[in-house]
């Protein structure tokens, strides 16, 4: 059983990451064809998606420390490759000199993108202490 502590960090994770994905849906929806390019200023995209690598970081400490049991070991294991994959994603965006509203909408469409958001919703109902 994960303790009210570890459950606190882990619920923090996925709330940076909820946040971030739903900036992702308002991104994508913006038709942007380059970062800034509206005149509107900053995209904040950048910082979002660094948001969301990090708490993908701390999720996976948090995950790494938890005993495996017979239980959820399995799903533990596919959710912790599932995070590396999306952490890769993000990698590769940020590498990009400008992140347009369509590369997003591909990143949202991904299905590692949904199973992972899948997962923590799963994990906050079965995995952890009841709010």
């Amino acid at each position: 059983m994960i303790d009210d502590a570890t459950a606190r960090n882990v619920r923090d994770a996925f709330d940076v990451i909820e946040e971030a994905y739903e900036f992702m849906l308002a991104y994508a929806a913006q038709g942007r064809r380059r970062e800034g390019a509206d005149g509107a200023g900053p995209s904040q995209i950048r910082r979002f998606l660094q948001r969301f690598r990090s708490a993908t970081e701390s999720l996976t400490s948090l995950l790494e420390g938890i005993p495996d049991d017979d239980a959820g070991g399995a799903f533990r294991e596919r959710w912790l490759t599932d995070i590396q994959a999306v952490q890769s994603v993000i990698d590769m965006l940020l590498a990009q000199p400008s992140i347009t509203s369509e590369m997003i909408d591909n990143t949202n469409g991904l299905i590692v993108m949904r199973s992972l958001l899948t997962e923590l919703f799963f994990a906050d109902q079965v995995m952890l202490p009841k709010r």
